[in-house]
């Protein structure tokens, strides 16, 4: 799948998902945002909007005295429009994975933002992004792209999902062929999965054909393909053929 989209209830580990992804990927093209919370006392006020160039500006805060409204937040929209929309746009050009953290309710209040997403999933590279579990309709519609892995993030599967993310998106991002072709192989499962025109014996002899091939090029990582690829085919077949 191109783009994947981790979703969650609130504290349950996006935004550090998102941190140490961006940190095992630090040395290749990634470009985007995290959303930390700003707390004062020990209590959360506000939050920062954190692009991975370094700066940090104030998204929300309870105590602005203009822009919209959000629960007990008001949403600094120019931040979207003058700091993300111009990250996304940058990485649609430039990067091989473009990280959003994470598309909610704030985030949403920019329709410049919105149409800069819509750009991203539809023309730019793949995106690892971040929203709750609560219906909007923006995120909805993003759900139901047959080019969007949903991954649940709880804290019981958090330390296996990163563990998997991680090296899976290392795979997309490595210069090594012999790694690429593995991942163009899985790319071409995963269409097979989604378009529901494939038969199950097929997908199967695909998969033991990927199998083959990991063992020959890697003998001595056995657990590669379950770490790489068979929870990623076994969430595409409950999400697009278990419906």
């Amino acid at each position: 799948m191109k783009h994947l989209l981790v979703v969650g209830h609130p504290g349950v580990g996006k935004t550090t998902l998102i941190k140490r992804l961006v940190q095992a990927l630090r040395d290749r093209a990634i470009d985007g945002f995290v959303t930390e919370e700003l707390c004062e006392e020990g209590q959360r006020v506000g939050f920062w909007l954190s692009p991975l160039d370094g700066r940090q500006v104030l998204l929300a805060h309870r105590r602005l005295e203009s822009g919209q409204r959000v629960g007990p937040y008001r949403v600094n929209v120019s931040v979207l429009d003058d700091v993300a929309v111009p990250v996304i746009r940058r990485a649609v050009q430039h990067a091989f994975v473009l990280f959003l953290d994470e598309l909610g309710k704030m985030e949403l209040c920019s329709p410049a933002f919105q149409q800069a997403v819509r750009d991203a999933f539809d023309r730019g590279p793949s995106v690892v992004a971040t929203a709750g579990v609560a219906p909007v309709p923006f995120l909805d519609a993003l759900k139901r792209r047959r080019d969007v892995e949903l991954i649940p993030l709880t804290a019981a599967n958090r330390g296996a999902v990163e563990e998997e993310l991680t090296a899976r998106l290392q795979a997309l991002c490595a210069e090594d062929e012999a790694v690429r072709a593995l991942q163009r192989q899985a790319d071409r499962i995963s269409e097979m999965i989604v378009s529901e025109d494939a038969s199950p014996i097929d997908i199967e002899i695909q998969q033991a054909a990927l199998r083959e091939a990991i063992a020959k090029s890697f003998p001595d990582k056995q657990a590669l393909y379950q770490l790489l690829f068979e929870s990623r085919f076994r969430r595409l077949w409950q999400q697009f053929r278990h419906q």
